[in-house]
């Protein structure tokens, strides 16, 4: 056998016992290859070694027993050695190959990551695709059960859940391996837990710490080779800290509103101050108390802002059937965060462009008219938009006008009587920036009544509500222009931070049903 042909079988037979698919006449060819020549022995070693490597450099193996492990020693062992030792050589081989959750290149051969038992289910995925899922499919379903190894999420928010509890928001970017029921290992990127009482002891591992819960909701974020920040949302953990600066033994104690930043290097902790607006805490969607109550004052339209399944449509819970389409701009992570009540939609202002639309709702027919939300402002950009069913011209004034006062940034709310007349109720200072608001407007007939957190800010009476037949869409944060296909030019009106619970009533509220919601909202945090 030519020599070239001769290393081309044998990285054939490499690549199958990568493959854990190399039988035992595979097995003692290769025995007899490398008993036959020094330098396959010495590609053999290298071989195992390079994956060794690989697995110390990116702790990419879930769990590393030394009796399995090469040595150091390995390296030294004389050409006798492996020649009577082949059968364990290869054994080793073919665990170390086979254990390591990475995709392995040989001579030109990707083969799949390593996947173990089945550990959790992917209970719901928004537009998520992976590089290589648990079966080698990009975009598994919902109710897919999740194996053991390493996982690179490229698009899109996904969550699992373990038969515990505990339940696990991956979003992307981001590489994660799934070790065991307790353990999760994070490489890069954001994860987010909930862990009830019941998967006490659940453990997120990361470059310089390991989060270890102790009944919380809590999330991690690791930019490999640097730093973990650990923030707590709800609960406490405790954080042991990696690292040539610190013992095995050495925490931190984390508690509700409490974050710190781990070096990667030493494992020194840092304070910093919680940031939940990076985080998915969640993508459960089953109804809160606060849902409920809304769904029992009988919306026309209902956004509770909860991911779906393609990511790019916000669902109408009111039943009447108005979901809108998400505009993504120039958004490239997913839009979603953590809201007031369950998730949010973050929007990043005139930069990021990013607004949702329905293009027809059942807007209200008579002369009563309620919009109740939750916002979350980082900026306040000319005329920010909360809601509005309005155009951009001096005389396209549609059913009403919902958001923040030009560049001043006072809460606002416009409406058109029958007289042409434009009726304006604003606040008397600036939104308080970075802090979430309930915020409300109510036309009962005869006043129109603004409200912010459960204070009535200003009130304006009116006769009759107008609606123009020509606006026909509802804009979220922006408005639109007169056809109802893109956002206004010339102000943009686009909100810069988080809009929740968004519902609008064909009917009046009254103070008591904005004061109750107000309550259930912050009850929810």
């Amino acid at each position: 056998m030519e020599s070239s042909g001769f290393h081309a079988e044998f990285a054939q037979l490499l690549g199958r016992l990568a493959d854990d698919s190399l039988d035992s006449d595979g097995v003692e060819q290769l025995g007899k290859w490398l008993d036959a020549d020094a330098e396959l022995r010495k590609y053999f070693v290298e071989y195992c070694q390079m994956h060794a490597l690989l697995r110390s450099e990116h702790g990419l193996l879930s769990a590393w027993s030394p009796a399995y492990a090469p040595t150091p020693s390995l390296v030294g062992h004389t050409a006798r050695w492996m020649m009577d030792n082949v059968g364990r050589v290869a054994a080793v081989a073919a665990l170390l190959v086979v254990s390591v959750g990475i995709a392995i290149v040989t001579y030109g051969r990707v083969n799949r990551p390593y996947r173990g038992a089945e550990t959790a289910v992917l209970s719901k995925a928004v537009a998520a695709r992976f590089v290589y899922g648990p079966d080698g499919e990009t975009m598994p379903s919902a109710g897919t059960q999740l194996r053991q190894g390493l996982y690179e999420l490229r698009d899109g928010l996904a969550q699992f859940e373990y038969q515990s509890g505990a339940i696990v928001v991956a979003r992307a970017p981001v590489t994660f391996e799934i070790v065991d029921q307790t353990c999760v290992r994070l490489v890069d990127g954001q994860l987010s837990a909930h862990v009830p009482p019941a998967a006490k002891g659940f453990r997120i591992e990361a470059p310089g710490a390991t989060v270890i819960d102790l009944g919380t909701d809590f999330g991690v974020e690791a930019v490999k080779g640097r730093d973990s920040e650990v923030h707590v949302f709800k609960g406490d953990v405790l954080v042991d800290l990696h690292g040539e600066k610190n013992r095995v033994e050495d925490r931190v104690h984390l508690v509700t509103g409490e974050a710190t930043r781990v070096d990667f290097v030493t494992g020194m902790p840092s304070g910093i101050d919680l940031d939940e607006d990076r985080f998915v805490r969640s993508l459960r969607d089953d109804p809160s108390s606060y849902s409920r109550q809304v769904l029992q004052m009988n919306p026309a339209v209902y956004y509770r802002m909860e991911p779906t399944g393609d990511g790019r449509h916000l669902r109408d819970f009111s039943g009447n059937g108005a979901d809108a389409t998400i505009h993504l701009g120039r958004a490239t992570a997913p839009v979603w965060t953590s809201g007031k009540v369950g998730s949010a939609l973050r929007l990043g202002g005139p930069a990021q462009q990013t607004y949702a639309s329905a293009s027809d709702y059942p807007q209200a027919t008579g002369d009563t008219l309620s919009v109740v939300a939750w916002v979350y402002a980082r900026s306040r950009p000319r005329w920010a938009s909360i809601a509005k069913n309005w155009a951009g011209g001096a005389n396209d004034r549609g059913q009403f006008h919902f958001g923040l006062r030009e560049d001043s940034g006072e809460l606002e709310a416009h409406i058109e009587d029958d007289s042409g007349t434009e009726i304006t109720v604003h606040d008397r200072e600036p939104l308080p920036l970075n802090t979430w608001h309930q915020v409300a407007f109510v036309a009962d007939g005869a006043t129109l009544r603004l409200y912010r957190n459960g204070v009535e800010v200003d009130v304006h009476p009116y006769r009759h509500l107008h609606r123009d037949p020509r606006i026909l869409a509802l804009a979220i944060g922006t408005k639109l222009n007169l056809e109802g296909d893109a956002p206004e030019e010339r102000d943009f009106n686009m909100w810069d931070g988080k809009l929740d619970e968004i519902a609008i009533f064909n009917h009046a509220l009254t103070f008591e049903q904005i004061r109750m919601l107000g309550n259930l909202g912050n009850q929810a945090d």
